[in-house]
C-alpha cells in the first residue's frame, strides 16, 4: 500500500510541475506579444509622423484644391477653438498633452495641424 501512495504522490507532483511549466510558457508568450504590440505601435506612430510630414510638403496647387472644399467649416471650428486656446494659454506655448486633455482628438488635430490618427495613437501611447 505504501508504494501506491508514493506513486500517487509522484503523479500529483508531476501534475503540479506540468501545470507550472504551462503557466510559465503562457506568461512568456503574453509578455512577448505585449512587446511586439508596443513595437508595432511605435513603428506605426513613426510611419504616421513621416506620412504627415510628407503630406504637409504637398504642392501648393493640390493643397489649395483640398482646402477650398472644407475651408468654411474648418475655419469656423478652428477659429472658435483657437480663440478658446488663446484665452486660456495667452502666454504659454501649445502643449500636445494639454490640448488633448481639453479637446477631442479631431479638434486637437486641427489646432495642432496634425493628423487625427497620429494624435489618437499619441494619446493611446500616453494613456490619456
Amino acid at each position: 500500500m505504501y508504494i501506491v501512495y508514493v506513486i500517487t504522490a509522484c503523479l500529483v507532483a508531476y501534475g503540479f510541475l506540468f501545470g507550472y511549466r504551462q503557466v510559465q510558457a503562457l506568461q512568456e508568450r503574453v509578455e512577448r506579444l505585449e512587446r511586439e504590440k508596443q513595437e508595432t505601435e511605435t513603428l506605426l506612430l513613426s510611419f504616421m509622423e513621416s506620412m504627415n510630414d510628407l503630406v504637409t510638403k504637398e504642392p501648393i496647387e493640390r493643397k489649395v484644391d483640398v482646402d477650398q472644399e472644407d475651408s468654411i467649416l474648418v475655419e469656423a471650428n478652428v477659429e472658435s477653438v483657437s480663440e478658446e486656446l488663446n484665452k486660456e494659454n495667452s502666454t504659454t506655448s501649445v502643449d500636445v498633452d494639454d490640448v488633448l486633455l481639453r479637446h477631442s482628438v479631431r479638434d486637437a488635430a486641427r489646432i495642432l495641424g496634425k493628423g487625427e490618427g497620429e494624435l489618437a495613437l499619441y494619446a493611446k501611447l500616453r494613456k490619456k
